[in-house]
């Protein structure tokens, strides 16, 4: 079976539920060609421990789906004002205030 979107969004969701470290701006996610995207924007620098729990979120989301046979995981320092890119959803997405103005 391949994953709606909606399926893809609820299973990311449910792994993130007691999972989202402080620092963490966005999470956003993609299913491409059997390969599932998990990207993660940290306000500083994240920690081992930081990356281990959205990993492990991660992993819930692989389990749901037997048709996702690669996984990329990126995490990185991504600290305001610089601008996040969404993948193809947002699974997390921290409130920040707009300075533009």
């Amino acid at each position: 079976m391949v994953p709606t979107m909606n399926d893809l969004i609820i299973s990311s969701h449910y792994s993130l539920l007691g999972a989202i470290p402080n620092k963490l701006r966005g999470l956003t996610v993609k299913l491409e060609n059997e390969t599932l995207y998990w990207k993660g924007y940290f306000d500083g620098e994240p920690t081992e421990e930081e990356k281990e729990i959205l990993s492990v979120a991660c992993t819930e989301v692989i389990a749901d789906f037997p048709t996702i046979k690669d996984v990329k995981e990126e995490y990185f320092n991504h600290s305001r004002p610089l601008k996040m890119e969404m993948l193809q959803f947002w699974a997390f997405l921290r409130w920040e205030q707009d300075d533009s103005y």
